[in-house]
Formats: structure tokens, sequence, C-alpha cells
């Protein structure tokens, strides 16, 4: 196959064909992608946005040159809650029964609020309006519906690799809070850095990017930022001001540039 669509909830993102090697990141139910190579059972695919890893190959289904290129312009809702309920037409679960924060999908709204959409197998599914919302490309973006987004993965645990509530890495968790406002940023924290523009430690805004060596916040303020790392156990607020509580040491000594996107 040329072009491909994830068929699994939340499929890992390989460096090499093999499970055992290094998580690159992780694909989202629904996503196209195009297909560069074939190894060992797994693919080599390459999202819309030009990020490559490998696949299992078990998990994607054949799909239209079409479908990887009008991505962005056929979908027109994104799940906002942890997990959306997949459901036939009785309402009940059917596989791979839910989608998680991030996913984008087409799908119709019917007059009790129901989302009907098409599932990449044919199978028609619906999903509660609460967990969704329109996609939106002119939808005002402030800082402080930004960090209210943010603040909703409180505790969530660090994943390398990970782009879901289930497990987030510093640069996953700042994409997809971003991409909940069709702000796309890069997938990686040395390709954000070069997002938006630079402003100086000490002008730094709410929602501005904040970038320490090899990691990436999100700026509450000027001195606190929320942010998922490995030592801090997750999502979690922290502080780059040595005078205030959960201030850390090695963020505020690492710290490298802060950069506005909106």
């Amino acid at each position: 196959m040329n072009f491909a669509k994830v068929a699994a909830n939340l499929l890992d993102l390989w460096m090499e064909p093999c499970y055992n090697s290094e998580r690159a990141s992780q694909l989202l139910y629904n996503e196209p992608l195009k297909t560069l190579e074939e190894r060992d059972g797994f693919l080599k695919v390459q999202q819309t946005d030009g990020y490559t890893g490998w696949a299992d190959q078990r998990f994607l289904i054949e799909s239209l040159e079409q479908d990887f290129r009008g991505f962005a312009n056929s979908v027109n809702f994104i799940v906002t809650a942890a997990q959306a309920k997949l459901m036939d037409n009785k309402l009940e679960s059917i596989p791979p029964h839910f989608l998680y924060y991030g996913t984008r999908i087409k799908g119709t709204k019917s007059k009790n609020g129901i989302v009907a959409s098409t599932l990449p197998n044919g199978q028609k599914t619906y999903l509660k309006p609460q967990n969704l919302k329109p996609i939106n490309k002119n939808e005002p973006v402030n800082a402080n519906k930004l960090l209210k987004e943010a603040k909703k993965w409180l505790g969530v645990p660090y994943l390398w690799g990970g782009i879901s509530p289930a497990g987030f890495d510093c640069s996953g968790f700042v994409r997809q809070v971003f991409a909940q406002f069709n702000i796309s940023l890069p997938r990686d924290t040395k390709d954000q850095i070069m997002a938006g523009r630079e402003v100086a430690r000490d002008s730094i805004k709410t929602g501005d990017l904040v970038f320490f060596k090899r990691h990436v916040g999100i700026a509450m303020n000027k001195s606190q930022i929320i942010h998922c790392s490995l030592g801090s156990s997750g999502v979690h607020i922290q502080s780059i001001d040595k005078g205030e509580n959960d201030y850390r040491n090695d963020l505020d000594q690492n710290y490298a540039v802060a950069r506005r996107i909106i």
C-alpha cells in the first residue's frame, strides 16, 4: 500500500522496525499516512507534517492519496475529552471502543446532538457531543483558554513519545494542547523551538513556550510553567524562580529561550 490510515485508537511509532527500539511518537485513530518502506511486519510511514517512523502494519488500513493530501480539510470534529466512546446505532460500545484526546474525525451532528461518523473500515459509529468540538479554523485563541486546556491534564503521567492522556512527553503535551485551537506545532522540541518569535526571559507572558535543554513547557506567567516531565512524574506546574514554591533548579539553570506563538 502507498497510503494508509490508523486502525488502532493509539499506535506507537518506532525509530526502527521492531518493538524494542525507541518510541519516536504515537499515532491517533483515523490518521492518514504515506507509506515509504516495509520491513519485518512494520511500515515506515510519514505523517502529513512530514514526521516519520515505523508502525506495525497490522494496525493500518489501506487508504487513498486524497485522504492523505486532503485530511486537514476533510475532518470537522476533534476529541476534547481524555476518551470519547464509540457506539453503534443502539449506543452500545464498538471496537476500538474509544478515541483519544486530539483525534480528528469527519462527522455529522444529528438533531439530538449525537455525532455520526464512519470508521476507516467503513463501519458507522456514533459519539456523544460533549466529548467533541467542531474544528474552527477561525477560533479566537487567548492565553487563558490555552492555559485552561493545559491544566485539564495535570497529573497525567510522563511517557517518552506519548501524545495522549495515557501519557505525554514534553513536546507531545505542548503540541496536543495547541492543536485543540487549530495551531499546528512540530512534533519534537528541537523543531518547536523554531516556531513563533523569540521573547526575552523577563518579557514572558501566559501561553508562551518556554524552552530548556531538550525540554519545553507552557508559561503560566513569567516564572511558572505547566509541563510534562519525567522529573515531575508527569504534567505539573513548577517555577523557575528560586523564591517560589515548586522551584526547579535544573530548569532554571538549563533555561534556553522563550517563543511566542499566540
